[in-house]
């Protein structure tokens, strides 16, 4: 074979290979792509929302989408505890649980775009967990420690299909498809997960959670920025939402431990926060403050407590009484204006 056959063979073959593995690859975007691995209903094949998670992350694209639902509860892992079904008994509206742990302003945002693009004209009610750690001291454009799949909610075609190549997504569509079996139980179908077992270890230390729920921080420190950018982040995404959309601002509580003392630069800086949400939803038409900011009596006892904010299912119990009590008034008070 002269040099020059040589070279043309090469070519060719580096032209089949090239040419192989470009097609190859458009093969497993277009697979990826059909069998939608989180049901986002990107596919043509997508049918009625029918996923249930591995991580919490995972269903949420697919329940946050699902027509059956008229209502969220939106947030981290500080308000996961509330139960969408005890809240649709008590309210009459179907409620869905959309918090994931870990997630700061940015994704939390994003689910709530999320939801209300699925259900317009439809969505009833939100229910927003205000942490003030998050939104009293966090930049608004600040994303959280956990990788959050933002691609999963883009309305960008070519996010949506660059965050696909990954491996994560690919086990995904194999637990899809049933191929790959899950490593952890299925999600409710309304998205409720229960975070006690994963912190089965530290309850199980009890010196170990008693050191930690009874240390204090610095009271000298203040949350953030005295303006309060999340809050204000938080009023302008409100006041782009229908304004018949009832929406309950959650304060969720915290072990006593963490509450600032009275008269300190932090106590000072959390009212004032706090004052700003109080404005907030006294401005905001069909809104709600569901203020657990304060200490109480409950929220003193160990028990009630695994850390120093996240709290026990007996809290979760009286907040849910709250949050309905708190819809119904706006449901009635709407109703009482529209019927003078």
């Amino acid at each position: 074979m002269t040099a020059d056959n040589q070279n043309l063979a090469w070519k060719q073959f580096a032209l089949w290979a090239v040419s192989s593995s470009v097609a190859l690859f458009l093969v497993f975007m277009a697979g990826m792509y059909l069998i939608d691995p989180y049901d986002t209903g990107r596919s043509p094949f997508s049918r009625k929302p029918n996923l249930r998670g591995q991580k919490e992350v995972n269903a949420t694209a697919s329940v946050g989408r699902d027509p059956k639902y008229d209502a969220a509860v939106i947030g981290n892992s500080t308000i996961a505890l509330i139960m969408p079904s005890r809240l649709t008994a008590l309210t009459g509206i179907p409620f869905v649980q959309l918090a994931v742990p870990g997630t700061q302003i940015p994704e939390q945002l994003t689910i709530i775009d999320w939801f209300m693009k699925h259900h317009g004209g439809t969505a009833k009610a939100l229910v927003m967990g205000i942490s003030r750690d998050t939104w009293c001291a966090s930049d608004p454009t600040q994303l959280g420690n956990n990788s959050f799949p933002l691609w999963r909610f883009s309305a960008s075609k070519a996010e949506y299909l660059a965050g696909l190549i990954s491996i994560s997504s690919m086990e995904q569509a194999g637990r899809r498809l049933g191929i790959v079996p899950s490593s952890k139980p299925d999600s409710a179908p309304d998205g409720y997960w229960d975070y006690d077992p994963l912190y089965a270890k530290l309850l199980a230390d009890a010196p170990r959670r008693r050191e930690l729920l009874f240390k204090r921080r610095n009271d000298q420190e203040i949350l953030g920025e005295p303006s309060f950018p999340g809050i204000r982040v938080l009023e302008e995404k409100l006041a782009a939402l229908p304004a018949d959309l009832s929406v309950a601002l959650v304060v969720p509580p915290v072990f006593t431990a963490k509450q600032p003392r009275p008269g300190t630069p932090r106590y000072r800086s959390e009212q004032a926060c706090r004052q700003r949400l109080i404005d907030l939803a006294s401005r905001r038409p069909n809104t709600a403050l569901v203020d657990w900011w304060d200490d109480r009596p409950e929220l003193k006892k160990i028990e009630a407590f695994i850390d120093q904010i996240h709290y026990r299912h007996a809290v979760a119990r009286t907040m849910e009484q709250d949050i309905a009590a708190a819809l119904l008034d706006i449901r009635e008070r709407a109703g009482s204006l529209t019927h003078r």
